[in-house]
C-alpha cells in the first residue's frame, strides 16, 4: 500500500508541474507554446483559466494530503523512532572504609546507626575507585 501511495504521489507531482506550466501568464508562457491558445478557445474566454485554477487547487490539496500521509508512515517506521532512551545510571553505593579503626559515631555491629547531627558530619568515602589493570597486547 505504501508503494501505491508513493507512486501516486510522484505521478501527482509531475501532473501538477504540467498543470501549473499550462496556466497562461502575462505573455501566455508555456501555455501558448504547448497549444494552450487552442484550449482557451475551447473553454471560452475565461474558461481555461478557471478550469486550470481549479485543477491546480485540487492537485495541490491531494499533494498536501499524500505528503502528510507519507510523512506519518515514515515517522512510524523510521529507525530513530525505535530507539529507546537508556536507563539512568546510578552511582555505586558507598562502601565502608577499610582499616581497623571504626569512624567516630559508628554503631556496634547488629544495631541501627545513629542519625547524623549538624555537629557531627557523616563520614564520606573520598578515595577514588582503583582502576582495573590494563593488559598490554601480546607482541610477536
Amino acid at each position: 500500500m505504501l508503494y501505491f501511495f508513493t507512486f501516486f504521489h510522484v505521478v501527482l507531482c509531475v501532473f501538477m508541474i504540467f498543470v501549473i506550466l499550462l496556466q497562461p501568464g502575462k505573455d501566455a508562457g508555456m501555455g501558448a507554446a504547448l497549444g494552450g491558445g487552442a484550449a482557451t478557445s475551447a473553454f471560452g474566454g475565461r474558461g481555461a483559466v478557471t478550469f486550470l485554477s481549479k485543477l491546480t487547487a485540487i492537485c495541490a490539496g491531494l499533494f498536501f494530503l499524500t505528503s502528510l500521509g507519507l510523512s506519518f508512515v515514515g515517522v512510524r517506521s523510521s529507525v530513530t523512532s525505535g530507539i529507546k532512551p537508556a536507563a539512568p545510571v546510578s552511582a555505586p553505593a558507598p562502601t565502608a572504609p577499610t582499616g581497623s579503626a571504626a569512624p567516630t559515631g559508628a554503631a556496634a555491629p547488629g544495631t541501627a546507626p545513629a542519625p547524623a547531627t549538624d555537629s557531627e558530619p557523616a563520614p564520606a568515602n573520598t578515595a577514588p575507585p582503583t582502576p582495573a589493570p590494563v593488559s598490554a597486547p601480546a607482541q610477536k
